[in-house]
């Protein structure tokens, strides 16, 4: 006689399928009704949403989450500073200091 399978293992087994097959066949469900110009643009707005959300568009701390100089490569320090020297010279033109 077969041994009958325990709930954690059926559990398991359901979870692993869900994030591997499950995931995979939502993603192109959502980029079909994206893709689909004859879908009801409600569908298209959610299922465009359910992408931006996933990719963290959504998200404003991911967004300006950025590394602490402690954790940046020489490379993405240089980065920053001609970035900050770029915004700071924009600044000083367009936006006078109050104090200068």
């Amino acid at each position: 006689m077969a041994k009958q399978p325990n709930v954690d293992d059926v559990q398991r087994d359901l979870l692993i399928r869900i994030r591997t097959e499950g995931v995979r066949a939502a993603y192109e469900a959502s980029l079909a009704v994206c893709s689909d110009v004859n879908a009801p643009a409600p569908a298209r707005a959610t299922a465009s949403a359910t992408l931006f959300r996933v990719a963290g568009y959504f998200d404003k701390q991911d967004r300006y989450n950025e590394k602490e100089p402690h954790e940046m490569t020489a490379e993405e320090i240089a980065a920053r500073i001609a970035r900050l020297a770029r915004r700071s010279a924009t600044t000083a033109t367009d936006d006078p200091d109050v104090f200068d």
